[in-house]
């Protein structure tokens, strides 16, 4: 009863294994997995052609989604991303199965002269023939725990020439065999097998927090070249406002001259003015066009014929509106938004894994082995097989193997390497955090200063417009000169152009504060988003 209940045990374990080599690859790894991708809203550009001009209407985000979609660099992370897939697929493939096939034919002839070989009608040396024919299927897999299944049937076919003591001539005799393998200490666990696996995941998540920060750069970078040019077209508009105000004094000058009620010298002094103007608008128009260049190269627009040689026109205008920030709160955002530092944080995972690895190779290898074998014998194949199957002979094997590297220093040397590796990752973050706290101060304090510049260059530009007021009327009853005039157009030009500045420079640094909380896309509505496979 023993016996039978113990081959049925057996006979379980024979059918199990197979499908734990074939499905075990499946079973054991099936985990939730997500992917990260990027989403990026549709642009809204409108494209405008004329018969002579070509122009480009960009809101801010418009110019954010083109580069994103175009930029090179964004492209070169997502190609990078997309690569840490196939490390992981290249890593779970050790777990896939293998077969081998092998064949072998030997034909033997030798001589004899044994009459227990040859039989009693052996009288001399004679021929003794030997014809072997043995085919061999193997197919072995591991699984999570490091150990290695396998599974073998082979067939081999004999003929002897005499065979006087064989009571079957040819025969078939084969087995079949299940086997299994698994490492106890070095090389053995779920965790030491999986590892690797592991890592390459992580690897997966660093690309796509390299990808995020590429883009914050990205986004960063466009939206300084979009304001940029936004100030370039302000500071054309005020050269085309100070133009008109001396061209209307160089007007009301050459009626008061004709009419004989002011001397010559001040048409000069107002034509002066005017010329100066003009050189101002030239090389302000001249920044405009560079100013835009910029934005389409951030952009990658240059494949485009159309938009390449057409004019961006900013639809976004700079609008003061303060913000009150709060120091701690914003640092706190950085602390859980900033890709840079999740990066480092999956190297300290990783560098930790590491170390767990090489510290499981530290150890002596002792495996034990374990398997059963079927054997069967008969004059034809068929008969073989039913021998095999029918279970009335099986032999089970156990081997217990311990080898161990004398000094182990090659093992010892890299799992202290391993520890240098973790502790320095460690500080690598413990440094990016300070890098963070100072740019997020940094930060905080460029928008305020550039609140109080606003306000400071509002009231600059209120009195230079008063002071002109004022120079007007005294001119206007003979107690100024059209030199005054234009030095006051000149300062309230100069105000004029400080208070868009520092307008800009207010947006600019709000976009910069973003970049330094790791938000700036999702000010964009551009949000990495997870879809499970």
């Amino acid at each position: 009863m023993m016996i039978t209940k113990f081959r049925i045990n057996s006979l379980i374990l024979f059918v199990v294994l197979p499908i734990v080599l074939f499905c075990g690859n499946f079973s054991f790894g099936i985990e939730n997995k997500t992917k990260e991708q990027i989403s990026i809203p549709t642009s809204t550009v409108s494209v405008e052609l004329s018969s002579s001009i070509k122009y480009v209407s960009l809101s801010l985000k418009d110019s954010v989604v083109f580069a994103l979609r175009n930029n090179f660099d964004i492209e070169i992370s997502k190609l990078n991303a997309k690569k840490e897939d196939y490390n992981i697929t290249a890593e779970k493939a050790k777990y896939d199965p293998t077969m081998k096939l092998a064949a072998d034919i030997q034909n033997n002839e030798v001589p004899i002269s044994s009459k227990l070989v040859g039989g009693l009608e052996t009288t001399s040396i004679s021929p003794y023939v030997e014809e072997g024919r043995t085919a061999d299927a193997i197919i072995q897999s591991m699984i999570p725990t490091g150990a290695t299944v396998s599974l073998e049937y082979n067939i081999f076919r004999d003929f002897s020439d005499p065979a006087p003591f064989s009571l079957i001539n040819p025969y078939y005799q084969n087995y079949i065999e299940a086997k299994i393998t698994q490492p106890l200490l070095k090389g053995g666990g779920w965790f030491y097998n999986r590892s690797l696996i592991y890592i390459a995941r992580n690897n997966k998540k660093i690309s796509l927090a390299q990808f995020k920060s590429t883009a914050i750069e990205v986004s960063n970078t466009v939206q300084e070249a979009y304001w940029s040019l936004v100030r370039a077209i302000e500071d054309l508009r005020v050269a085309r406002k100070s133009l008109e105000r001396a061209e209307d004094l160089l007007k009301k000058n050459k009626i008061q001259v004709n009419t004989g009620t002011l001397a010559p010298i001040e048409i000069i002094d107002a034509e002066a003015g005017v010329a100066s103007r003009v050189e101002a608008i030239i090389s302000a128009g001249n920044a405009v066009k560079d100013k835009g260049d910029e934005l389409k190269r951030i952009m990658n627009l240059a494949d485009n014929e159309i938009i390449s040689e057409a004019e961006i026109i900013p639809i976004d205008k700079p609008d003061f509106q303060p913000k009150k920030v709060e120091m701690k709160d914003t640092i706190k955002i950085a602390m859980e938004k900033r890709p840079e530092l999740q990066e480092l944080h999956l190297k300290t995972d990783n560098a930790g894994m590491e170390k767990r690895r090489r510290k499981n190779e530290l150890f002596p290898a002792l495996d034990f082995t374990a398997g059963m074998r079927y054997s069967g014998l008969g004059d034809e194949l068929s008969d073989a097989n039913d021998s095999t199957f029918s279970e009335d002979f099986q032999g089970e094997f156990f081997t217990v193997t311990l080898a161990f590297p004398i000094g182990n220093r090659s093992a010892r040397s890299a799992y202290n390497k391993s520890k240098t590796d973790e502790r320095q990752a460690g500080i690598n973050v413990k440094k990016k955090e300070l890098d963070i706290v100072v740019e997020v101060r940094a930060s905080v304090r460029a928008v305020m200063t550039n609140a109080e510049r606003v306000n400071a260059t509002v009231k600059a530009r209120e009195l230079a417009q008063r002071r002109l007021e004022v120079e007007e009327k005294k001119y206007s009853v003979g107690r100024s000169t059209s030199l005054e005039i234009l030095r006051a157009q000149e300062d309230l030009a100069t105000a004029e152009g400080n208070e868009a500045k520092a307008i800009i420079d207010y947006e600019i640094s709000l976009g910069k504060l973003e970049k330094a909380k790791g938000t700036i896309l999702d000010s964009y509505d551009i949000k990495l988003e997870e879809e499970a496979i």
